[in-house]
């Protein structure tokens, strides 16, 4: 099972990172494209350290980006459930927002497309 970082490893990241920006996504394939292709070519450690010691720091910064968003997810599903209320999933659409985990619509799109999908192959079984 994956262990998360906890609040003062991600803060201890983020004060080493300093400014770093994270990696946008397609920063994230080409790092590992470019990795795999080192290793292939023979090249030492020390030089692929050197070749992807920036991409290295910005994976971080997105690392400790994403355990942020999946804690912040974490514990607002985790206050929704033990809530006292019967709160409907709208309301725990709007939980998440308001958390700065939002759901946006496409992904709510592509989940019920999904799902009818799903539904359609379990009908021609």
């Amino acid at each position: 099972m994956l262990t998360l970082l906890t609040a003062d490893q991600r803060a201890a990241l983020v004060a080493q990172l300093g400014a770093t920006a994270p990696a946008p996504a397609l920063a994230v394939s080409d790092t590992v494209a470019a990795a795999a292709g080192v290793n292939r070519s023979g090249y030492s450690g020390a030089a692929i350290g050197r070749l992807l010691a920036a991409d290295i720091l910005a994976l971080a910064a997105r690392l400790v980006e994403v355990e942020q968003l999946l804690d912040t997810t974490r514990r607002t599903l985790a206050h929704v459930a033990s809530s006292d209320y019967h709160l409907t999933i709208p309301d725990l659409l709007w939980e998440l927002k308001k958390a700065g985990a939002g759901i946006t619509a496409a992904e709510l799109d592509a989940a019920e497309d999904l799902i009818e999908a799903e539904a359609r192959t379990g009908a021609l079984r």
